[in-house]
C-alpha cells in the first residue's frame, strides 16, 4: 500500500528516479567520463560547450562533465554517510530521551556515593564490569577534554594559554572525583534536550566554517595529526564529521517526541508488564513504530547534507583540490561567471537537482506513510 501510494505521487517519483539516474552516473563516471578528471588543457582554458566538451572546460582546461560525474561520488557519498551518521546518532539520542524522560539514570558510581553499598548488593556478578565499563567511558571523556583543551591552548598564548589550561584542567578533576569516588545521576531527557537548546542556538554556518578551518589547519597538532593518519582523504573525513556534528538534532528531536507519545501506549504496557527489559521496548516495540518519521527525516537530510558540504566547499573549506566535488567545481568557476557562464550552471544544477528529488521523495514517503499529513 505504501508503495502504491509512493508510486502515485508523481513528483516524489520523478525525484526518485533523478537520484537514481545521478547516482548511476557517479558510480560507472569511470566509463562514462570521456577524460581524466584532472587531465589539464592549458590551451583550451574556458571552452564553450561543444562535442569534444559537452559542458565546457574550466580554468586548467579540465573537462567539466567529467569532473562533474566524478565530483559527484564525493558529494554523494559525503551526502550519503553524513546522513547514515547522523540518523543513527539521531534516534539513538531521541530514543533515550524519550525512553527516560522523568527518570534519572546513574551514570557514575564511585565507593564514596552513598549508593555504592546498594548498588554492589543489587548488582551481584556484574556490578564490578558495569563499574568498570562506567569507569573506562569516563576516563575517555576525561581525556577528550585534556586533548580538546590542549588543541585550543596551542592557538594561544599569555593569559588566554593559562586561562585555556586551568578551565580545561578544572573540568577533568571534577569529572574524575564525581565519576571515579562519589556518583552522578542524569535525566538523560533533559542532558540530551539542553544539548540540543545550545547547538540550535549556535549560528550553524559560522561555527561550520570554524571547525573545518580548525581541523583543516597543518600548524596546529589536530590538523598535523589528521594529515598523517588520512593523507589525501583528510578533506572529506572532516567535512562528514563537521555536518555530522551538528546533523544530528533534526532527528532526535524527532524521534523524542514520536517515542513520548508511543511510550503510553497498551501495546508498550504490556510489553513491560510482561517483564520486557527496557532495550527490548525500544528495540522491538517503540523503534519500529517511529520508522515513518524518521524515512521522512533521512530523505530531508540527504538534501541538506549535500547542500551544506557544497556551501563548505564552495567556501573553500570544504573537500579540497585535487578532489572534486559540486562545491569546489562551483569555487573555481565563479570567477569565470560572465565570460563562460556554463561552467558555474551546470555544477548547480546538480546540486539543484538532487535537493530537489531528495525532497520530493521526502514528501512522497510523508504522504504514503501517513496520507493523512497531505495538505
Amino acid at each position: 500500500m505504501v508503495r502504491k501510494r509512493f508510486l502515485k505521487h508523481k513528483l516524489a517519483t520523478a525525484g526518485l528516479i533523478i537520484l537514481l539516474l545521478l547516482i548511476l552516473l557517479s558510480v560507472f563516471a569511470p566509463l562514462l567520463a570521456p577524460y581524466s578528471p584532472s587531465q589539464i588543457d592549458a590551451t583550451n582554458v574556458y571552452a564553450a560547450p561543444s562535442f569534444q566538451h559537452l559542458m565546457g572546460t574550466d580554468a586548467l582546461g579540465r573537462d567539466i562533465f567529467s569532473r562533474l560525474l566524478y565530483a559527484g561520488r564525493v558529494s554523494l557519498l559525503v551526502g550519503f554517510t553524513v546522513t547514515i551518521l547522523t540518523a543513527l546518532i539521531g534516534t539513538g539520542l531521541g530514543l533515550l530521551a524519550g525512553f527516560y524522560s522523568g527518570q534519572p539514570l546513574l551514570v557514575a558510581l564511585g565507593p564514596l556515593s552513598p549508593q555504592w553499598a546498594e548498588a554492589k548488593h543489587r548488582g551481584g556478578g556484574s556490578f564490578w564490569l558495569k563499574s568498570v565499563v562506567r569507569w573506562v567511558g569516563w576516563s575517555a571523556v576525561i581525556a577528550f577534554v585534556l586533548r580538546a583543551t590542549g588543541q585550543f591552548a596551542s592557538v594561544n598564548d599569555g593569559i588566554f594559554f593559562t586561562v585555556t589550561w586551568i578551565i580545561g584542567v578544572t573540568l577533568a578533576i571534577l569529572i574524575f572525583y564525581f565519576s571515579f569516588f562519589s556518583s552522578i545521576r542524569l535525566d538523560i531527557d533533559s542532558v540530551i534536550s539542553r544539548l540540543i537548546d545550545i547547538f540550535l542556538a549556535i549560528p550553524t554556518l559560522p561555527f561550520l566554517l570554524v571547525l573545518a578551518g580548525l581541523f583543516s589547519n597543518p600548524k596546529i597538532g589536530l590538523g598535523v595529526t589528521l594529515d598523517q593518519l588520512l593523507g589525501p582523504a583528510r578533506s572529506v573525513t572532516v567535512i562528514i564529521f563537521v555536518l555530522t556534528l551538528f546533523g544530528w538534532l533534526s532527528m532526535a528531536r524527532i524521534v523524542r517526541g514520536t517515542i513520548l507519545n508511543l511510550r503510553n501506549a497498551e501495546f508498550n504496557e504490556a510489553a513491560v508488564s510482561l517483564g520486557a527489559s527496557d532495550a527490548r521496548v525500544m528495540l522491538r516495540h517503540l523503534l519500529p513504530n517511529s520508522i515513518a518519521p524518521i524515512f521522512v527525516q533521512i530523505t530531508l537530510d540527504l538534501g541538506h547534507a549535500i547542500v551544506a558540504e557544497a556551501a563548505l566547499s564552495f567556501l573553500g573549506l570544504g573537500i579540497q583540490e585535487p578532489t572534486a566535488s559540486w562545491g569546489n567545481i562551483l569555487n573555481g568557476a565563479q570567477e569565470a561567471i560572465f565570460q563562460q557562464p556554463t561552467a558555474v550552471f551546470w555544477p548547480g544544477l546538480f546540486i539543484l537537482l538532487t535537493t530537489l528529488a531528495t525532497n520530493y521523495i521526502g514528501d512522497g514517503l510523508r504522504d504514503a506513510i501517513d496520507p493523512r499529513s497531505r495538505g
